[in-house]
């Protein structure tokens, strides 16, 4: 493969051009996106071979002296992007051109990438086809989420859409706090992506109420593409007791059954979690590998260590 990579910083970058490649690839996810990426990640590179054929972001902050790239909070893949097929060797090729000056990487490659050596460690998604309709959807899933929703039901619960994604990301912020690696202002960050994405229809938010016509659940979806990608729920201790999240994703497999559209769990190696998904019948499995490049000094790695 010929060619070379640039390397240029998101002010610099055409958007129109780095979006057009992101959703025309084979791999297209909503992360990707200039949007996602000015939002949500302090500073960002992005990295292009060919005049846009292949393209890579590098988000990334500095600390003291050191630059480093991470995954910014809610992004769970990014890696590299193509409507062409990406080999090892593309992967490679684009490994190998992350610059020298940022001295620790955490890059979480993407489903479409293959990372070969031992130095990835991989984690599995959770799919649900969307295709069928939703009686042949219903049949596949388990007695628990079938008691459950039915519990919610006979409560009295109302679903409703539209929910101002501030209201879920405060219900999960008072059950999780920070300890998901996210912050105050990443939390923040969120809601602006959220309400950015609401404005062109990209975003579906939903919400469960309690009999008090009180908002003890809710669900944000990214719609990009043919992925409709569960990013954050919220709830209440309150709302786990009646079923109210076996609900919300059951009104949402109803209201875009028979659609094109893939149900994007979006995780998780956490048993518990898997359970859950698997219980609305997600059974395909997708994996997605995370690579650490350790260049910093070797007194700074013993200080981490």
């Amino acid at each position: 493969m010929n060619g070379r990579i640039y390397i240029i910083p998101s002010n610099k970058l055409d958007k129109i051009r780095w979006d057009n490649c992101i959703y025309d690839a084979a791999n297209a996810l909503v992360y990707a996106t200039s949007t996602y990426l000015d939002t949500m990640a302090t500073h960002w590179d992005a990295m292009i071979l060919n005049d846009y054929e292949y393209v890579m972001p590098l988000p990334w902050r500095k600390k003291y002296f050191i630059s480093y790239i991470y995954p910014p909070a809610f992004t769970q893949q990014l890696g590299i992007f193509s409507a062409k097929k990406i080999t090892e060797k593309e992967t490679a090729l684009f490994i190998k051109a992350i610059p020298a000056k940022y001295k620790y990487c955490e890059i979480s490659f993407n489903y479409g990438n293959h990372v070969n050596g031992n130095s990835a460690t991989a984690s599995k998604n959770y799919l649900l086809s969307l295709g069928p309709e939703y009686e042949a959807l219903h049949d596949a899933y388990s007695r628990s989420a079938i008691r459950n929703i039915t519990k919610a039901n006979n409560a009295g619960i109302i679903v409703r859409e539209n929910i101002d994604p501030a209201d879920i990301i405060q219900m999960h912020r008072e059950r999780f706090g920070d300890n998901i690696g996210a912050n105050s202002n990443d939390y923040e960050n969120f809601i602006a992506l959220s309400r950015a994405m609401l404005q062109k229809k990209q975003c579906f938010t939903i919400g469960a109420y309690n009999t008090k016509q009180t908002l003890f659940a809710g669900s944000i979806y990214f719609l990009y593409k043919n992925r409709l990608t569960f990013i954050l729920n919220g709830n209440t201790q309150e709302s786990l007791h009646w079923g109210a999240t076996h609900l919300l994703k059951d009104y949402t497999i109803k209201k875009f059954a028979g659609t094109r559209l893939i149900l994007d769990f979006e995780g998780s190696d956490f048993e518990s979690f898997a359970r859950f998904y698997q219980q609305f019948g997600a059974k395909e499995i997708e994996y997605y590998q995370t690579v650490i490049l350790n260049r910093l000094p070797f007194f700074i790695k013993f200080l981490k260590r």
